[in-house]
């Protein structure tokens, strides 16, 4: 009957513990870059993203600055804000798994999967 009140104690610490790592965890992902990019011949949009998905930089080639290549331009611009958000979700997810890591809650798994789509 005793047997699992020792898991029961390290289950407790460790959920006691998850509200500092998330706070350190959005600290840390806050201040991650990640790139992203599109391209089209030597046509190029660049965003640059938190790892929490906000942008912070849209860089446009200079060739893509034409009137006639407007469509091309919310293409590239779509794709690359895509690519961006995309890889943060799993940089986020990683980090997530890190700051639970030896805490066993059920379902957890199952939502930072349904996180990185």
């Amino acid at each position: 009957m005793f047997k699992n009140l020792g898991n029961i104690a390290n289950l407790v610490k460790s959920i006691g513990q998850l509200p500092d790592r998330m706070s350190r965890l959005k600290q840390q992902m806050e201040s991650k870059r990640i790139c992203g990019r599109a391209c089209e011949g030597d046509h190029q949009v660049r965003v640059e993203v938190s790892g929490l998905g906000l942008v912070h930089e849209v860089d446009i080639s200079s060739t893509l600055l034409a009137p006639e290549h407007k469509s091309l331009v919310q293409k590239l611009t779509l794709d690359a804000i895509n690519h961006a958000v995309t890889q943060a979700k799993a940089l986020h997810v990683e980090a997530i798994r890190e700051a639970t890591h030896g805490v066993e809650l059920p379902g957890l798994e199952k939502i930072l999967e349904e996180m990185a789509k």
